[in-house]
């Protein structure tokens, strides 16, 4: 059984053709549904990280000279 959307949700709580059951479990399909969205459009927008400079390591014996 797929979702209905929100309205179709509230609009059949409202006239009796879906159980209060149904509705709740309707609602927690569309908060998924949205989740889901929701991180891939995170993903999607995300900046890029910058790039991370590696610094020469110091020596551990001192140069002679």
């Amino acid at each position: 059984m797929g979702t209905y959307g929100l309205d179709g949700v509230l609009m059949g709580w409202k006239n009796g053709t879906l159980t209060t059951e149904q509705a709740v479990g309707q609602i927690l399909q569309l908060i998924q549904q949205m989740d889901e969205r929701m991180k891939e459009l995170e993903r999607l927008t995300a900046l890029p990280k910058a790039p991370v400079k590696l610094r020469k390591r110091k020596s551990a014996h001192p140069a002679s000279t």
